[in-house]
């Protein structure tokens, strides 16, 4: 097992929250409809949200890209296996970058308090 790429990012939860209320865009733009989950009473999960923004951050680092060469956040979906791990699904573009890269799995830990969230990914050939 070959390591591709390493990333790494830290994300303000508070910063989420804001932009979440404030642009009705925000979900959209970066989050898959599988990714959106509710709490119990309705509620966002903000650190949820958070941690899977570091998350695709780190994974854009991994990939080389950044928000540039056409690869946009919804097309790195952060999703959890029944144990609660999280795992990598890439679609599109970033997909694409992967296949280039020779980058065969993304493995991808995520870790959370109130107020800050991080993501970080590791690619392997």
């Amino acid at each position: 097992m070959e390591i591709v790429g390493i990333g790494i990012d830290l994300v303000e939860v508070p910063r989420i929250k804001r932009a979440v209320i404030k642009r009705k865009s925000f979900l959209k733009k970066i989050y898959n409809e599988k990714e959106i989950k509710l709490s119990d009473r309705g509620a966002f999960r903000y650190e949820e949200l958070a941690g899977r923004f570091a998350a695709k951050e780190a994974i854009l680092k991994v990939l080389k890209t950044g928000w540039r060469k056409g690869v946009t956040f919804n097309e790195v979906i952060i999703l959890n296996h029944p144990t609660g791990a999280p795992y990598v699904e890439l679609a599109g573009r970033a997909k694409q970058v992967a296949e280039s890269l020779g980058i065969k799995e993304i493995h991808v830990s995520i870790s959370h308090s109130k107020e800050l969230a991080i993501g970080m990914a590791i690619a392997t050939k």
